[in-house]
Order: structure tokens, then sequence, then C-alpha cells
């Protein structure tokens, strides 16, 4: 018990150094692109350290699996070195076994990222698109999602269309049981259309048996010239990709929260393979870790003295990107719906894991 407390407080050390160290070249990096970013919009010195602030988070998230292949690495290379590894496996512990105490850690770890973490991080990535947003004039979801269907903002010069539909087709280019409100530059209210069916083609909708009501002043229903219509031609530069890419991205929806919305797509006809494939890699997260934290250890459990440490902790750090390369194939894979989601979310990181204990395995054995 002591052995394995002594192990988990070396490996978490290590983390938190390793941390540290990416945490200021991340900031350094950061800090850099957002005063190319600002150097030229005029703002106070406030907004520099928001924006910092709010993109630290994401690349925090982004390495810190390479932190804990470097943690783990840096644990293992420092017991061989002091030959702690000699002693240990000398007093009848296996490899496998002192292997026991960061993986405990690891998957707390992965835990934690996935419950508490995760809200945090989403909440910065989303304050960091509004900030950006905010000083170039771009950005914004055009499209929103809730219990009464779906919600499609359609912006012109002269007017803008705030348009409702009960469900759409998956591809986004046929909406059931909508409205078109469309409001004057000013924010008034010029005229409201109703269709069981509204197609986009290209840059037009076409809304099928429509009933449109005209108002002719702002007494609105009173004064209304009520009209119903076979065929109503809208001229729009929306496109299905534009209305696909306007959905919230997984990564700026809480874990908590996106079931419920991948439900409320599902239920308004959308895709929502996009989110799920996220999702279940988030909840992948603990063994994604923990199998880094395995290849940084497969490689760093030979002794000192046989020679090519270098070498091997290039082979980790080459074999940890090598990880992350598969993975995001299989997800994109995923996304594409050319395998399961649940094969591509969870295969690389399994797969990686069993690689990474089999060598170790071997090392026992050799």
């Amino acid at each position: 018990m002591i052995l394995h407390y002594y192990i988990a407080r070396k490996f978490l050390f290590n983390v938190i150094r390793v941390q540290l160290a990416l945490f200021a070249l991340s900031l350094l990096i950061i800090a850099t692109e957002v005063m190319r970013f600002l150097s030229e919009r005029g703002v106070e010195a406030k907004v520099y350290i928001q924006l910092i602030s709010v993109t630290l988070p994401e690349s925090i998230s982004t390495t810190f699996p390479l932190v804990l292949l470097l943690g783990s690495m840096f644990t293992f290379l420092g017991m061989s070195r002091s030959s702690e590894l000699v002693i240990v496996r000398a007093s009848g512990v296996s490899a496998l076994k002192m292997l026991l105490a960061p993986m405990v850690v690891t998957v707390l770890i992965g835990m934690f990222m996935i419950s508490a973490w995760n809200p945090i991080l989403a909440a910065t990535i989303r304050k960091t698109s509004e900030i950006r947003a905010e000083y170039t004039g771009k950005g914004g979801s055009q499209l929103s999602i809730s219990r009464d269907g779906l919600w499609l903002r359609q912006t012109g010069e002269n007017s803008n269309f705030i348009i409702q539909a009960r469900n759409s087709s998956r591809s986004g280019d046929i909406l059931y049981g909508v409205r078109f409100h469309e409001f004057s530059a000013e924010g008034d209210l010029v005229r409201r259309i109703e269709a069981p069916r509204a197609e986009l083609q290209p840059g037009a909708w076409r809304l099928s048996n429509a009933t449109q009501w005209r108002f002719l002043d702002k007494n609105l229903f009173e004064s209304a010239d009520i009209r119903p219509y076979s065929e109503i031609i809208l001229p729009t530069d929306l496109t299905s990709d534009r209305i696909l890419s306007s959905f919230a991205a997984p990564k700026t929806i809480s874990v908590w929260k996106l079931p419920a919305f991948i439900d409320q797509l599902n239920a308004s006809g959308f895709s929502a393979v996009r989110h799920e494939v996220f999702l279940q890699s988030q909840y992948a997260t603990p063994l994604m870790l923990a199998a880094m934290m395995l290849i940084g250890a497969a490689f760093s459990l030979r002794h000192a003295r046989f020679g090519h440490t270098g070498v091997m902790a290039l082979l980790a750090i080459l074999s940890g990107f090598l990880v992350f390369t598969i993975k995001n194939v299989a997800e994109s894979l995923g996304q594409a719906q050319e395998v399961p989601i649940l094969l591509a979310t969870w295969a690389p990181p399994m797969a990686a894991a069993l690689f990474a204990l089999a060598y170790v395995l071997h090392l026992e054995d050799g």
C-alpha cells in the first residue's frame, strides 16, 4: 500500500510539473495570438486578459493526454535512473502492480474531466466565440433547437426573417410546419407567412400552399391583409450546409446537457451523429488518458543501463501522436457513418491501451 502511494505521488507530481511547463508555453503562444488579433481594434487591456483566460482551458484540454504521457514517462524513467525499479522488481512486485497506482490516478482525473472540467471548458469556448464575434462581426449561431421546434435566422439588407418550423429533413433543406416572420430594418413586423412545407432551392425558399399576413400598420392583426398563395418564393443566401453548420458545436455544450440536445435534434429531424460521436468520445476520456499513461510507462520501464533512453522517449511520444491521429480518423469515419459510433470512439483508446499492456507484459517476460 505504501509503495502504491509512493508511485502515485511521484506520478501526480510529474504530471503537475509537465502541465505547468506546457501551460507556460500555451500562455505564451495564446497571448501572442490574442495580441495580434486585438492589436488593431483599440480595446482595453482587460479584454486581452479576458480573451486569454477563456482561450487557455481549450489548450489545456487538448494537450492534457500528452501531459499524462510525459508525466508517466518521467516518473518511471526517474525510478529507473535511481535504481528504484530494480529494487521494486527484486521485492517481487510485477510491472502491472506498479502501474496500478498511476492507473487509478489517471482514471480519477478522467472522471473529473468529464464531470467537472467539461462544463467549464464548454462555457469558455462559448465565451471565446462571443468575444471574437464581437470584434470581427462574424459568428453567432443562425439556428437553435427548442421543444417548440427549430428557429432559424435569415438576415438581409432591408429585412430580416425569423423562421420557425416544427421539424426538418435530416439535410436541413426541407422544413415542415413553417412560419416566416419578416421584420423591417427598424425591427417592425412586416408580414408573416405560414405553410405546411418550405423547400430550400438554390437562392430561394419555395413555400407551398402558404397563407400570408401582410401588416399594413402597427395594429398588426386588426389591419392585416390576409391572402392564400399556392406558392411563394422568398430569396435567401442560406444553403443546406450553412444551416447544418449553424448548430452549436458539440464542444460548446456541456456533457450533462448534450444528451437532451441530441434528443431535440433527432426530434426536429436533423442528424445528431456529430454530437453523438463527440459525446461518446467524452465518455471514453478516462480510457484514452489511461492508454496515454500506459504508453508512456511501456517505453520507460526498461532499466537505464540498457541505454537508448532518448530513442525510447521519442518512440513513446510518436506513439502518442499516432494514437491521436488514429482517434481523429476513426471519429471522422464515425461522423460520416462509415463505421458504428461506438466502434469509432472506443476502439482507438482500447486498442492503444491493450497494445501498451502487451508491450509491458513482453518486457515482464523478457
